[in-house]
């Protein structure tokens, strides 16, 4: 017989089992279901094992050495695995249930100075409690220590309170609070939570160093049947809000926040597009008046060359008068028409002058033009 298989035997004999003993964890029974068991110190293992309590008594499941390896039992090597055999996570994942698989079970973790437990309660799907709604939101940076309080008033006989964190597919007890007989922390919360159940303090649970892991619905039982809910939320990303503040309110104002963000957006992008507007319109116009610019500088230097055009040909017709109209008697009155001239009027119209004076030339002295 090996060295596991020899192990095994002896847990069966010897192993103590969950039965008639505190319950850290109530799991619900899905058809892949995780037995979540982490151990909390960086302490040496020198095995891990779980137990299943039976009628009979106990059954061995599974056992990690770490040096002789994993072994399990043949009835449950098709279906459990260790999800992570590491040196501190010894959770158990169960493929394909059965109501068979309903029951407790005892992750155990032994290391040199003792043995650390933790009990978990598998339940039928239907039997899980579904809590109510939570009427206040917390939000916590990571690593940060968060207070939960019960509200209970003062005066009220409360000889007993449980706390609880409740998740989708399973419930962890934190601490079993009793006035007269002390506190009892589940497994995962040794190590980090505190409560004074000596008092009427015992409304206060104080949770620390938390980590995004934490976050969800926290319940507190009390008086019988009474209880008190409330969330959780550890982020980085810290938004207003306070510890007592209503999850409703925390809903409204992280909505605000949000309209607020989208009315910033949408403002500077109205600012954004007017200015483009504007920058276009402006572009535009100085296009057009440049254009209109060149366009009246052209039809001015055309008007001017053709001013200057018309002011040679009038000097070269003066010369043309002086040459062949010496003559006459009206060279004066010619000379005077050809100045007078405005420099509008078109060539045509001054030859029309010029050749009335000219035939007059003609027929005083005989000159041919």
């Amino acid at each position: 017989m090996d060295y596991l298989a020899c192990l095994i035997v002896l847990l069966q004999l010897s192993e103590t089992t969950g039965e008639g003993r505190f319950v850290d964890a109530t799991v619900k029974l899905i058809n892949n279901m995780t037995l979540e068991c982490v151990y909390p110190k960086t302490d040496g293992i020198t095995q891990m094992s779980w137990v299943k309590s039976i009628v009979t008594g106990k059954e061995v499941i599974a056992v990690s050495h770490p040096l002789h390896g994993v072994h399990i039992k043949d009835k449950y090597k098709d279906r459990v695995h260790f999800i992570n055999a590491s040196t501190r996570d010894n959770s158990l994942n169960f493929m394909k249930t059965t109501e068979a698989d309903t029951g407790l079970y005892l992750c155990s973790i032994t290391f040199p100075n003792g043995v650390w437990e933790k009990v978990v309660q598998v339940i039928q799907l239907d039997s899980f409690e579904v809590p109510v709604p939570p009427t206040n939101h917390m939000i916590i940076e990571p690593g940060g220590n968060v207070t939960l309080r019960c509200s209970y008033s003062v005066g009220d006989l409360v000889r007993q309170v449980t706390w609880e964190r409740i998740k989708a597919d399973r419930m962890d007890t934190i601490v079993l609070c009793n006035l007269l007989e002390g506190k009892t922390y589940g497994s995962d919360y040794q190590e980090r939570a505190m409560i004074d159940c000596a008092t009427q303090e015992s409304d206060i649970l104080v949770i620390q160093n938390v980590t995004s892991s934490d976050s969800g619905i926290y319940r507190c039982h009390y008086g019988g049947n009474k209880t008190h809910v409330m969330r959780l939320t550890v982020t980085s990303e810290i938004t207003p809000c306070t510890s007592g503040q209503n999850q409703e309110e925390y809903k409204q104002t992280t909505l605000d926040h949000h309209w607020h963000i989208l009315l910033i957006a949408g403002g500077a992008a109205a600012s954004l597009l007017l200015l483009v507007t504007i920058l276009i319109i402006s572009i535009t116009v100085v296009y057009r008046k440049k254009k209109k610019r060149r366009r009246i500088m052209k039809a001015l230097l055309k008007a001017l060359y053709s001013a200057q055009t018309r002011v040679r040909l009038a000097k070269e017709l003066l010369a043309f008068c002086r040459i062949f109209f010496f003559k006459c008697d009206n060279m004066k009155t010619v000379l005077s028409a050809v100045r007078n001239l405005d420099c509008t009027l078109t060539i045509g119209a001054f030859f029309t002058v010029s050749l009335k004076y000219a035939d007059t030339c003609k027929r005083q002295h005989g000159v041919v033009v």
